[in-house]
């Protein structure tokens, strides 16, 4: 189990790191990222990214990032139905 533990802050130290970088932040709002991540976990960080104490640059870099990540939501969803089954049945 702390071998598991390990490995999550590793993790997430690294995609902390990786989103400092890519957004071109200080050390500051890297290390603020990686602590929401290790107390909320990546899920909850990235569901709740209004709630943190974060410019809103970062904040609309991180929403890009979600979308990346978690999907562009039902709007995507809603588009993906419409091209798999253009005539609205059920494609079964």
């Amino acid at each position: 189990m702390e071998k598991d533990i390990a490995f999550k802050q590793r993790d997430y130290e690294r995609a902390s790191r990786l989103l400092g970088e890519l957004f071109e932040v200080d050390s500051d709002i890297t290390e603020q990222i990686n602590c929401c991540i290790r107390r909320y976990g990546i899920g909850r960080f990235f569901k709740n990214l209004e709630t943190f104490d974060f410019s809103e640059d970062v904040v609309e870099k991180l929403k890009a990032v979600r979308m990346v990540l978690f999907g562009m939501g039902e709007e995507a969803a809603t588009d993906r139905q419409k091209f798999e089954n253009p005539e609205g049945g059920t494609g079964l």
